[in-house]
């Protein structure tokens, strides 16, 4: 186990705030000719401090030191905020805990590497000639530090690094231990742990350098650290002009990691992950358990990697698709035709339910509703805040949201009139109420059902525009052809890739991307490019 030798020796930089200045050292001008054409009508906001997502983190420490290094690194946990974890890696500091956390991930991560040996001789291209030869040291630390930090290391962090492994290998006659001293202390760096980008000034605005772009793209589209040969590129300058990156972009796009940052994209978007923690009624809902909501959650996984991937299809496909995928737990859940023990399906939807992609798989239908009763309320809102990007408020402090017993009305629209009735509740259940009741025909888990206690359902209803459908997969389709549908897609995939909510500044850079992902057929992948070759992914404002 790594062990201090002293606090100075290699606690070498606070992750806080106050760090920001001396963790933006370093050689971060770029060669070839930059393309410093600044942004017409753009207002890009202030440049900041980006923490690590936990799954960039450790798909770094993957990437830099091995899989074990990656399975025994385990920092602070993601704090979201305004519904996105990148959000809050931007704007929410680094707590004392945190910190803590952080030490002791990388100094799990540091011996891990060190004992596995996976990468280490990646970097150590010389043979040491003793504990302490601190030539073969430095070059160790050169090679890895400008991977880990991103950017080509500086002389005197060099010399930092070098004493704290020197320190060490004095301390326990080992060059590995200098090694694994060198790792630890740059895993708690600043300059690993955050994306830093402060650009350089150009004409009221700061434009990336071609290193902070490599680093950008790579965390935006592949979830992970740039690789040694991206580093080159962007020192090369083919990272300077908008060309030069929509062709990078276009590049890392078709590779396989690409997929999972998608995913993860919309597992967050889609609120998967709360399946983890939802809870049924065990005498309503018998067969729901832990491995049908892991079911649940993969079965939506799978349908936006067929749309994206397989296809590169247009997205909207995703809320009207008239298939889905399936395993036996699900097959069950549906009344589908069961593939093979431990195997997955592509199957139709079934005749006669109104199942419309997202909408009629049972991830939507289980997240958004009761223990015991679905809420078209609750189904609703969630359409509103997340697929329309409109905001929802909560109820007055003074109005009972429980509906009260033994009202003798037996189906949930019956009870849902009473917030018709009353004018407190009327201005926001008249925008999520019609939307959620659509989907009445499936309860608190996603089976089917026509009646809710002898009485059958009724499922239609109006949208906005006086649009009628008689279901949730006729309502799917006009949702799906609203203009806002459109704009909150690409606006969540900004929020999400840039670790912001857009301000009235940003308005003519997303309105020119919600033209291009319309006009290209609404394509995921295309919407992707566009955004890293637009202005908001170049430039940052010059006010810190």
């Amino acid at each position: 186990m790594l062990k201090r030798i002293a606090r100075g020796a290699w606690w070498w930089a606070p992750l806080g705030v106050a760090a920001f200045g001396a963790a933006c050292t370093g050689q971060i001008g770029d060669n070839g000719q930059a393309d410093n054409t600044t942004p017409s009508g753009f207002e890009p906001p202030a440049p900041t401090m980006r923490r690590l997502l936990v799954r960039q983190y450790v798909h770094s420490i993957v990437d830099l030191l091995g899989p074990a290094a990656g399975e025994a690194a385990v920092p602070p946990a993601d704090q979201p905020l305004n519904g996105f974890d990148s959000v809050g890696a931007s704007q929410l500091n680094v707590g004392d805990a945190a910190v803590v956390d952080y030490e002791k991930s990388a100094r799990a991560a540091a011996t891990a590497a060190v004992t596995s040996n996976q990468k280490i001789g990646d970097y150590l291209t010389c043979t040491p000639t003793g504990p302490t030869d601190e030539a073969c040291l430095e070059t160790f630390v050169r090679s890895f530090g400008r991977l880990a930090f991103r950017r080509p290391i500086t002389g005197e962090e060099v010399d930092d690094l070098v004493n704290v492994g020197m320190a060490a290998s004095e301390a326990y006659g080992s060059f590995d231990s200098a090694v694994e001293y060198v790792i630890a202390t740059t895993l708690q760096s600043p300059s690993f742990v955050y994306q830093i980008e402060m650009g350089e000034e150009a004409d009221g605005v700061r434009q990336l350098t071609g290193l902070e772009m490599a680093t950008r793209l790579s965390f935006f589209l592949l979830d992970t650290t740039p690789s040694g040969e991206l580093l080159d590129r962007a020192e090369a300058g083919d990272l300077d002009s908008t060309e030069g990156i929509r062709l990078v972009a276009e590049e890392l796009v078709e590779r396989p990691e690409a997929r999972g940052t998608v995913t993860a994209m919309y597992d967050e978007i889609l609120g998967l992950r709360d399946l983890w923690t939802v809870a049924k009624s065990t005498e309503l809902y018998p067969e729901f358990s832990p491995s049908l909501a892991a079911s649940m959650r993969e079965e939506t996984l799978r349908l936006v990697e067929n749309i994206v991937w397989d296809k590169d299809a247009d997205f909207s496909e995703l809320f009207t698709a008239d298939y889905t995928f399936v395993n036996a737990e699900l097959a069950a859940l549906y009344g589908v035709e069961a593939p093979p023990d431990g195997e997955w399906a592509e199957v139709p939807t079934p005749e006669g339910q109104p199942r419309a992609g997202f909408f009629g798989q049972a991830s939507f239908l289980s997240t958004q509703a009761h223990i015991e009763l679905t809420s078209p309320t609750l189904r609703g809102k969630f359409v509103r805040e997340r697929l329309l990007c409109q905001s929802i408020n909560p109820p007055p402090n003074d109005v009972v949201t429980e509906f009260p017993d033994d009202t003798g009305l037996k189906t949930m629209r019956q009870r849902l009139q009473v917030h018709q009735e009353n004018a407190s509740c009327a201005a926001c259940h008249s925008l999520t109420d019609p939307i959620g009741l659509s989907f009445e025909n499936f309860d608190a888990i996603g089976r089917y059902r026509t009646m809710e206690n002898d009485v059958t359902i009724d499922a239609s209803g109006t949208f906005d525009e006086g649009q009628t459908f008689a279901d949730g997969g006729e309502l799917a389709a006009i949702l799906t052809s609203d203009p806002a549908f459109v704009e909150c897609t690409v606006r969540n995939v900004y929020r999400s890739a840039l670790g912001r909510i857009e301000g009235n500044g940003e308005d003519i850079v997303v309105e020119d991307l919600i033209q291009r992902f319309d006009e290209n057929g609404r394509s995921m992948r295309g919407l992707l490019v566009e955004l890293a070759a637009s202005e908001a992914f170049r430039y940052v404002g010059a006010d810190q």
